[in-house]
């Protein structure tokens, strides 16, 4: 089933159609009055100007409030009276007094325009309530409006048959019998009740077929959107993994994997509340770059675990190798998890690999990058890559306390790291200790 933000919104548009459709009834009842004021109709002039006065103040109401409300007191937008429960009461009622005056004034003639406020109704498909109560509204007002029009419309000729009724009101009360209510109930009422029942079960069997489609419509997009997720959440999950061997060549741990990651997501959201970087670090930026963070160290599949667990100093020679690990992770990227289909992730990826440890004075490798010639990413994973690294234990080096590493990061600012993140990551320290503290 359709979720609640869905129902306010098509309750919402249900509604402008509703409140544009009676300006356009005031507006066409407008067009009728100069006609008629010009002869081309031959209703009673006094009445008729009555009659639509009438119809053009309650047609307008329900736009004057919304006028107010929305406008005048310039509300938030998800505060708008579109979507307020009452509003669409307010429409159906104004929308029967404008009927009602248009059937009793005029001629019962145009009851069959009493089909309309269950057509409206029958647009709010989530309140059957409220459709069902309007029915029974127009299955008693059917009546009344016809015998109210004997009494009280415009002088009809047509009625019974070519029996004309009496043209003063005080005439039509003492010409009614039993027997006369009883034809104008046979010969009127009956028949525009069958007719007004068929348009409105014609007109809601076509909106509730409607609305079967647009149910199925949703459930299909959610159902599309739960296989969307599931595969992603599959494909991180094979990425995790892949990343955790690439990290210790084994799958008994992944915490560096899973804490650098979480680290990542804290700094991009900390610079993404910063001047400089809101408008770049949007929320799907973030999590692109938070998901992309595992594969930073991919490419350390294609260097020798003679290297990797070396336990002493490496030499010139094997800190080369080692550095291969950014091209080739970067190519690893570009050409295994390009079946992803996914670029903006791809290319997320490609720089987090390639550039994370290129340094803000360009010292750094592979491609001697400087400043913010470096991915912002990449500037991002740095911080986040070093600062575990020192706190976790290695095959050649005992873990570091947390605030050592800390310091470490801060005195780094401006030669290996980004000085501006280094001002933000120091607003966050408490994060990063809890992170960092954290049973992953």
């Amino acid at each position: 089933m359709p979720n609640k933000s869905v129902y306010l919104y098509q309750e919402a548009r249900a509604n402008f159609f509703n409140m544009m459709l009676m300006l356009v009834m005031a507006f066409l009842g407008g067009i009728a009055l100069i006609l008629n004021e010009i002869g081309l109709f031959t209703a009673e002039k006094e009445m008729f100007r009555s009659s639509i006065g009438q119809l053009t103040i309650y047609a307008i109401i329900p736009f004057l409030i919304y006028l107010i409300h929305d406008k005048m007191i310039k509300c938030q937008k998800h505060d708008t009276i579109l979507e307020k429960p009452f509003y669409k009461v307010i429409i159906i009622v104004f929308i029967f007094f404008c009927i009602t005056d248009l059937c009793v004034s005029l001629s019962f003639q145009a009851i069959l325009l009493m089909a309309i406020p269950p057509i409206v109704a029958a647009q709010y498909k989530n309140d059957r309530k409220l459709f069902f109560w309007v029915i029974a509204a127009t299955l008693v007002m059917v009546p009344l409006v016809t015998y109210g029009s004997y009494f009280m419309g415009m002088y009809d000729a047509n009625l019974l048959k070519g029996v004309p009724e009496p043209y003063e009101l005080e005439d039509r009360v003492s010409a009614i019998t039993f027997k006369r209510a009883g034809e104008i109930f046979l010969h009127y009422v009956m028949p525009r009740t069958l007719c007004i029942i068929a348009i409105d079960f014609i007109a809601i069997t076509i909106t509730r077929r409607t609305a079967i489609m647009l149910d199925t419509q949703d459930m299909l997009n959610n159902v599309i959107i739960e296989e969307k997720e599931e595969k992603s959440v599959m494909q991180q999950n094979v990425i995790e993994d892949l990343a955790d061997v690439v990290e210790t060549r084994d799958l008994e741990t992944g915490d560096h994997i899973k804490r650098t990651k979480l680290y990542v997501n804290i700094l991009a959201n900390a610079l993404k509340n910063t001047d400089k970087y809101k408008d770049i670090l949007t929320d799907e930026k973030i999590e692109l770059m938070t998901n992309a963070a595992p594969l930073h160290d991919i490419g350390k599949i294609g260097v020798s675990d003679l290297i990797l667990k070396k336990k002493g100093r490496l030499t010139d020679e094997e800190f080369n190798i080692m550095k291969t690990h950014t091209t080739i992770g970067g190519e690893i990227i570009s050409k295994i998890l390009n079946d992803l289909k996914n670029e903006d992730y791809l290319n997320m990826a490609h720089d987090i690999a390639l550039s994370h440890h290129e340094k803000w004075n360009g010292s750094g490798y592979p491609n001697d990058l400087k400043e913010e010639e470096i991915p912002l990413s990449a500037r991002i994973m740095a911080i986040a890559d070093v600062f575990d690294a020192l706190i976790s234990k290695r095959c050649y080096k005992e873990a570091m306390p947390i605030d050592e590493a800390i310091d470490i990061i801060i005195k780094d600012a401006g030669t290996h790291f980004d000085p501006y993140i280094v001002e933000v990551f120091k607003t966050i320290i408490p994060e990063f200790k809890e992170a960092a503290n954290k049973k992953l």
